[in-house]
């Protein structure tokens, strides 16, 4: 009796600890936005249409890169959270962006270019390392039934918080108190200062032993091995599909604000509004799609993340038929709703996946489900020539008819036979 009032309070303690994590990850996140701040300031060190999609393009990458080699290296140890705060470390580089932009009399605009980019692409490769192990630890801390809740929490609560940050990033951009690109290096001092935080919480995590592989397994043996992972669970590869095709919105992705600039007339000040319009969009989509993951099963819902992206570009694409200042922002802001609740639905991917695969498995699906996305890192680079050839409005039109095709075909229903070790 007693062992199990201590179980609960360490889950009770776990989902707390996990939960702070996220709701601090997300306005962190929203500073160093590879949708909005990120493009903006690429975009005025220079006037490539290209490097402004790399920015998608090297996100990606560092996202899915990492993970079979990180999954081979971590299926067999019992415990993953040194191996999330390892990849952590990689946030304390935007708080030296942070400063390099604060001081950068004497620094070229092609230096800066560098930094930017060099830095985005080092944070995402340690998330890719991170949010790797995290998800096998949120699974094994959290029970099934609770993964919807828990993930719907941590969307509204970090995402209120993102909205907020939205208004201080107008705010900052706005204000003549501060050159470019000084106050960009504001924003992301301010971001780092939550990423902080953010693993604060990580670190009081107490993760339980879990299931895994007795022993290590030479790198070449286990990437053989991968396609007995995928006979093994035919359902995993269909969720890895319709992710694949939901994941094709990154083609427009670095593109909005740049298209409510140039096509629409917006000012570059707008970009606190698209965040505080995308965390919103995230804010109601986090509740929405953890009530439908619980309620219907999550891998049954998939489709229907990918119809509400396929949204997105079709508003963006109406601002033009608008006239007026408030008419046209107002279809953006619509726009960037639409955005955040198909973010949003990530957690529906991951969801699909645990509720579908082994235990000692899941780093190893995680992974592979990465794996099989990295195409998707092209896409956003893809985009930038799609501007080039045939503007903004074949952009657009492709953004919406790729993740549509997700809702084509059902998943059939898991049957949950796997479920927390903390259960």
């Amino acid at each position: 009796m007693e062992k199990r009032a201590e179980d609960t309070a360490v889950r009770r303690h776990n989902f707390r600890a996990l939960l702070g994590d996220g709701i601090f990850f997300s306005p962190a996140l929203a500073l160093f936005e590879p949708t909005t701040t990120i493009p903006l300031l690429v975009g005025r060190l220079t006037d490539s249409s290209v490097l402004v999609g790399l920015v998608g393009t090297l996100r990606l990458a560092g996202m899915w890169l990492p993970a079979l080699p990180i999954a081979n290296l971590v299926k067999h140890r019992e415990y993953k959270k040194p191996w999330v705060i390892y990849g952590c470390l990689t946030r304390i580089p935007i708080g030296l962006l942070g400063m390099a932009l604060l001081f950068s009399q004497h620094l070229s605009d092609e230096l800066l270019l560098g930094l930017v980019l060099f830095t985005h692409l080092l944070f995402w490769l340690g998330e890719g390392c991170a949010g790797l192990t995290w998800t096998d630890i949120v699974g094994k801390c959290i029970p099934e039934d609770q993964r919807g809740r828990f993930f719907g929490l941590m969307q509204v609560f970090g995402n209120i918080a993102a909205f907020g940050i939205g208004f201080f990033v107008k705010w900052v951009l706005d204000n003549d108190a501060w050159d470019f690109p000084a106050n960009y290096g504001i924003l992301f001092v301010a971001s780092f200062a939550l990423f902080m935080a953010s693993l604060g919480s990580m670190a009081f995590v107490k993760e339980p032993r879990g299931k895994v592989y007795q022993e290590a397994e030479p790198f070449g043996q286990f990437i053989r091995r991968l396609p007995e992972y995928l006979r093994k669970e035919p359902r995993f590869l269909q969720i890895v599909i319709k992710v694949f095709l939901i994941g094709m919105s990154s083609l427009a992705l670095p593109f909005y604000v740049l298209y409510a600039k140039e096509k629409l007339g917006l000012p570059g000040g707008v970009a606190g509004y698209f965040i505080s319009a995308q965390t919103l969009g995230m804010l109601v989509g986090g509740m929405l799609w953890g009530y439908l993951g619980d309620t219907f099963g999550h891998s049954r819902i998939l489709g229907y993340v990918g119809v509400v992206q396929a949204l997105a570009p079709i508003a963006a694409l109406t601002g033009a038929l608008v006239s007026g200042f408030s008419g046209r922002l107002g279809v953006m802001l619509i726009a960037y709703v639409l955005l955040g609740m198909g973010a949003s639905g990530w957690s529906v991917g991951t969801n699909s996946i645990l509720e579908v695969v082994a235990p000692e498995d899941r780093t190893v699906y995680v992974a592979l489900s990465n794996t099989l996305q990295i195409p998707l890192f092209l896409a956003p680079f893809i985009g930038g020539y799609l501007v080039l050839i045939g503007g903004y409005t074949t952009l657009f039109i492709l953004a919406a008819i790729l993740p549509a095709m997700a809702q084509m075909r059902a998943i059939p229903k898991s049957c949950s036979r796997f479920t927390a070790e903390a259960r």
